[in-house]
């Protein structure tokens, strides 16, 4: 019977006070004591978003998550059919949270884990549906002057997010794409040597999915037989100021990421292949965060990383058809596959609260092509890619969001532009020619102004 006996609590006040996050991470379970009973926490939000948009977006979850602006598309007058202002209200992005945590140590660790789901569904064609988020098996053995080890098993943030340094913004993308933003079942290990931590993981895919001729699918990696991993080192520490006053959990990280897919198990032509692409994803990240008074700290984040088909994470970039011959596209052909590159950087800084937090976000992100060349590579078909014809893009956002015990509320403009090209090389490096033969630069860049606005009850 005390196997059965389940103590369900609500997320104390205390745990929600000061955080104005709307995104789950394993680090909420640090706020979990151990007790003598099971305890099973229920929490979770509800958030309503309300939005505008100056211009047609690339988006996703009826525009929940905005990716950039659209390209220009003429009708036949010359006008842009996609410079056309929208509006939207959703309450998609509200979650249920299970939080458990087991009574007695197992194999000599602490035992917990948690559940979590929302309503934006597993993809746009199943939005208002219940899809899980999260759901994963946390063991922690000891911590002894701050050394121990802790494994995870289960789906959650891949750890590229990097759950420790990412973008607070009031739109839950949370600084997608100019941030690696995914979830994925993993296994991951974590070895704490006091102020370092070093962990290393493997992974799969399944909500967030690589680009292929399938469409977007799991497939690709499941075909290679190897599963994704990665390794990373962070650093975390306190500190004191000249001034007196106190750092807070100074962090700063470097990781490195490998995958190797197979996009394709038989040609069109019915012959088997087995070519693959490797991808390789370097990453480094800092939080440094500053206690100005009691109640008030300010912060800065930034992040930056060099990728290769690292659409998934819903950066740019992906792969496409190595150059073979001097032909038209053919998918009969036994192609090889080269990766398209990008690198991405972003900044935030942000002053909280008791009650209040702003900030604000800057993003830079380019399309760097590929180093090998490209079969057909002015042909759309030749390309996996996330934004394939987008040179540059950049953000700039800024966001005030007020806490008043369970009810928070966001607003926050954000300007977004992107450039596209007119032409590309045989890298697929996307140029900006302006001449007679191609359109005026500025008709390439185009801008988006979002103005959102956002209000969320925190159980």
């Amino acid at each position: 019977m005390k196997l059965l006996l389940l103590s369900f609590l609500l997320f104390g006040k205390d745990s929600n006070q000061v955080s104005f996050n709307k995104v789950t991470t394993v680090n909420d379970l640090e706020k979990t004591t151990q007790e003598k009973q099971w305890t099973v926490k229920l929490g979770g939000f509800i958030g309503t978003d309300l939005f505008w948009d100056t211009r047609q977006v690339v988006e996703s979850r009826d525009g929940l998550l905005l990716f950039y602006p659209e390209n220009v598309k003429e009708d036949m007058n010359g006008k842009d059919i996609n410079a056309r202002p929208s509006f939207n209200f959703l309450a998609l992005n509200t979650r249920l949270t299970v939080k458990i945590q087991a009574p007695q140590k197992t194999l000599g660790a602490d035992v917990s884990g948690m559940v979590e789901g929302w309503f934006a569904g597993i993809s746009n064609s199943d939005m208002n549906g219940f899809a899980m988020r999260h759901a994963f098996i946390k063991m922690d053995w000891g911590d002894y002057w701050g050394i121990g080890t802790s494994l995870l098993i289960g789906q959650t943030w891949h750890p590229l997010f990097t759950e420790k340094c990412f973008a607070n913004t009031v739109a839950g993308s949370a600084g997608a794409p100019f941030q690696p933003f995914s979830r994925a079942p993993q296994i991951r290990l974590t070895q704490h040597l006091r102020l370092s931590r070093i962990m290393f993981y493997v992974n799969a895919q399944r909500d967030f999915l690589s680009f292929g001729t399938a469409g977007n699918n799991s497939s690709y990696l499941r075909n290679s037989a190897i599963p994704e991993m990665g390794l990373q080192f962070i650093r975390e520490r306190g500190g004191t100021c000249l001034t007196g006053g106190q750092f807070r959990e100074i962090l700063w990280g470097v990781g490195v990421d490998y995958k190797y897919i197979i996009p394709r198990v038989v040609t069109d032509s019915n012959v088997y292949t087995r070519n693959g692409l490797h991808g390789l994803t370097i990453t480094a990240f800092i939080h440094r965060p500053y206690r100005i008074t009691r109640h008030t700290d300010l912060g800065i984040k930034a992040k930056g990383l060099y990728g290769q088909a690292c659409n998934e994470f819903l950066l740019l970039g992906g792969y496409a058809y190595q150059y073979y011959d001097n032909q038209p596209l053919n998918p009969s052909v036994n192609y090889s596959y080269t990766s398209i590159n990008t690198a991405a950087a972003w900044i935030d800084i942000y002053v909280k609260g008791k009650q209040w937090e702003t900030g604000l976000f800057g993003g830079y992100t380019q399309n760097l092509g590929s180093h090998k060349n490209i079969q057909d590579w002015n042909n759309p078909n030749s390309y996996f890619s996330r934004g394939y014809d987008i040179k540059y893009m950049y953000r700039i956002s800024a966001r005030a969001m007020y806490r008043a015990n369970a009810l928070q509320f966001g607003f926050e403009p954000e300007y977004t532009v992107a450039c596209y090209g007119n032409t590309r090389n045989s890298l697929g490096e996307v140029q900006v020619r302006t001449s007679d033969d191609y359109p005026n630069i500025r008709k390439n860049i185009v801008a988006n102004l979002r103005v959102l606005f956002s209000a969320v009850f925190v159980f």
